[in-house]
């Protein structure tokens, strides 16, 4: 295969992850989930921020500095409010004396942004199921434990970077180049490794890594382009959200979270499509026969080059896979006798695996260089589940083999 080969089946998985990706976040309605995330986490914010502060103040060495990682990661967070919600939060701090009950009641403020981020995350990943009451809330407070752990590493973090930043002042001061890379990558870095482990925390399922630094980037990226936005809309329309009176600082804060929650639900939908890429490649196959060759080119790492005489599996024995041929032809046989030969875009074998049987035939490669792709009985009850379709399509495609078999058997001998 050469390279401009190679480049073109990249660009086209590519362009097919992202396709799926898009499918599935309205298929999903995505747009709806992230206002009911924003929605919740506009009463879950400050209760977070408010335990945030309580536990920098009381727990960490320099409370100054503590409250100084705050108000800097509140700003890079959510820029332009930042200041905003830091200055509410710290009136209410101040002003109060936060005993046991106080807190708890803090903490039981979050769990229902945990309960909804876990639940959309579910059925993202398409493993939403029902839990009983008392186990649901104990992954939700699981969740928030972990969200206040995640924001408490952020904040260490910016009392790290500030030191480490006061420490080599000298020399950055001499390489100004480098004080704009380090300003510019590392808050990238750190919101991709953030978004990644908010990936592990609620997915139902235990992700891939590559796949979660890719949505973690895409997420990142998006959140990168909305700051910029936001600055273009307020120079152009600097009227917008007049209406709100006092209110207009509150109401962008609102509009920010609901973007925010719009580009992580897009990167953890493209994170969860190349997570399940084999399961939505033999949906392909198996969907649309009239496409089933080209697609099989997106799964070319799982095709093999099979000689001429090979034996894929022999009649009697059991049978978790199927497989799909790409090149070349396979023979199908029982007692020495032929009963059909496949050729590339038909697929053999799904009976046996289907109906936990033996197989019914001997499968034989009759050509040089065959080439099969090889689909196992855990990809195929995932389409299956996912796209009740495909049953039909498998039973009429069965259906149709015994009617042919049938027709053989009924029909006379031919004259020698």
């Amino acid at each position: 295969m050469g390279p401009m080969m190679k480049i073109k089946r990249r660009a086209d998985y590519v362009a097919f992850i992202a396709r799926e990706s898009v499918t599935s976040f309205l298929r999903h309605e995505g747009f709806e989930k992230a206002s009911v995330l924003a929605y919740n986490s506009f009463f879950a914010l400050f209760p977070l921020v408010l335990l945030l502060l309580f536990i920098a103040g009381r727990f960490m060495a320099s409370s100054q500095m503590a409250m100084e990682a705050v108000e800097r990661l509140a700003a890079q967070l959510m820029p332009m409010f930042g200041d905003v919600v830091i200055r509410e939060v710290q009136g209410l701090a101040f002003q109060k004396t936060w005993g046991l009950v106080s807190l708890i009641f803090l903490f039981w403020g979050v769990t229902p942004l945990a309960s909804t981020i876990r639940r959309a995350f579910g059925q993202i990943y398409q493993a939403d199921s029902a839990l009983p009451f008392l186990k649901e809330k104990m992954k939700d407070v699981l969740a928030v434990l972990l969200m206040l752990l995640l924001l408490i590493l952020l904040v260490v973090g910016e009392i790290s970077y500030a030191v480490l930043g006061s420490l080599v002042a000298g020399v950055a001061g001499k390489i100004p180049l480098l004080v704009r890379l380090t300003d510019f990558i590392i808050p990238i870095m750190v919101a991709v490794v953030f978004l990644g482990i908010v990936h592990y925390v609620f997915a139902p399922k235990r992700p891939r890594l590559l796949p979660v630094l890719v949505g973690a980037m895409v997420t990142a990226f998006l959140l990168a382009l909305m700051g910029p936005l936001f600055t273009a809309i307020m120079r152009f329309n600097p009227d917008y959200g007049f209406a709100f009176g006092s209110l207009k600082a509150v109401f962008f804060l609102l509009v920010w979270v609901y973007a925010a929650f719009v580009a992580i639900l897009a990167g953890v939908e493209v994170s969860a499509t190349i997570q399940r890429r084999d399961v939505l490649l033999v949906r392909e196959l198996l969907a649309t026969p009239a496409k089933r060759v080209r697609n099989v080119g997106r799964m070319e790492r799982c095709v093999e080059s099979l000689e001429s005489g090979r034996v894929i599996f022999s009649e009697g024995e059991s049978g978790e896979t199927m497989y799909f041929v790409v090149s070349g032809s396979v023979t199908l046989s029982r007692a020495n006798q032929t009963l059909r030969v496949m050729k590339p875009g038909e697929y053999f074998g799904e009976m046996a695996m289907l109906l936990t049987a033996p197989r019914s035939a001997t499968a034989t490669v009759s050509e040089p260089d065959t080439r099969v792709l090889a689909i196992s009985a855990a990809n195929l009850q995932d389409v299956m589940n996912q796209n009740p379709q495909i049953v039909l399509s498998l039973l009429r495609e069965m259906a149709e083999r015994l009617r042919q078999a049938n027709d053989r058997a009924l029909s006379p001998p031919q004259p020698q």
